[in-house]
């Protein structure tokens, strides 16, 4: 054998078992990925985004304020005093919803759920599973509200999520949002949230999430009337501070159809 050989021979001694233990490793995590991802992003739904919601309240209470002067465009629930609610990725309440979520098991949590009783107030008209970047089952100036939190950052495509937003409102109706934004340029945690979000490690792991996407410019552009919008900066204790240094700066506001 020559030197070349002998010198293959020895690695592959010394350093076989380790390569093939490192293999078997790896299969075996990839195998499990898929359903380690739909755990971690279980988690994070029923911990920090409840957190989140908690802490959001009074910036919710401020928002929805302006639901109270809504007049429905449809006879029945104007003589009612009912307004029909689109909420894309639910998160609140309102007199009569149709909902719009990702999530499979969306119908079961909002009526046979542990916490269905929270909803029991509630007209639920219709639960569609979607993101909302297709909404061709809701007529054109439907809704007389529509209601995204924290939502935005997962859908498939914003620009078209805000053209069916801004489809389905009937005249004069409005489109609340609080949305988290990226921290300013020139930062280390805006460099952080573009490197989690471009790679795609933090969408993986949290149902699409991308912490690099502003959708002022989107809403700006997405043919509305007249839109309103704050910024401010969501604090408080959550179990997971890291999750919420990463998505703390938020955009509040209302644009009219």
């Amino acid at each position: 054998m020559s030197n070349n050989d002998l010198w293959i021979r020895d690695l592959i001694t010394s350093y076989g078992l380790l390569s093939s233990v490192f293999i078997v490793v790896v299969i075996s995590i990839s195998r499990k990925w898929s359903n380690l991802k739909k755990r971690i992003y279980k988690a994070y739904l029923t911990g920090f985004e409840m957190e989140c919601a908690e802490l959001m309240i009074p910036y919710k209470k401020l928002l929805f304020k302006s639901l109270q002067h809504v007049v429905s465009r449809d006879k029945v629930l104007r003589s009612m005093g009912c307004i029909r609610l689109l909420e894309i990725g639910i998160k609140t309440d309102s007199t009569r919803l149709i909902g719009v979520d990702r999530n499979l098991r969306l119908p079961e949590y909002l009526i046979k759920g542990n916490r269905s009783w929270q909803f029991s107030h509630i007209i639920i008209e219709r639960l569609i599973v979607g993101d909302g970047s297709c909404l061709r089952e809701i007529p054109t100036g439907y809704v007389d509200a529509v209601v995204t939190t924290r939502s935005l950052c997962s859908v498939i495509s914003l620009q078209s999520t805000l053209q069916e937003i801004h489809r389905v409102l009937a005249p004069g109706g409005q489109y609340m949002f609080i949305e988290h934004i990226p921290e300013n340029e020139e930062t280390l945690l805006r460099w952080l949230q573009k490197i989690l979000s471009q790679t795609k490690i933090w969408p993986s792991l949290f149902g699409g999430c991308h912490l690099d996407i502003d959708p002022v410019v989107n809403i700006k552009n997405a043919g509305f009337n007249h839109i309103t919008w704050d910024i401010f900066t969501l604090d408080g204790y959550v179990s997971h501070p890291f999750h919420l240094i990463l998505s703390r700066q938020h955009v509040l506001g209302v644009a009219i159809r």
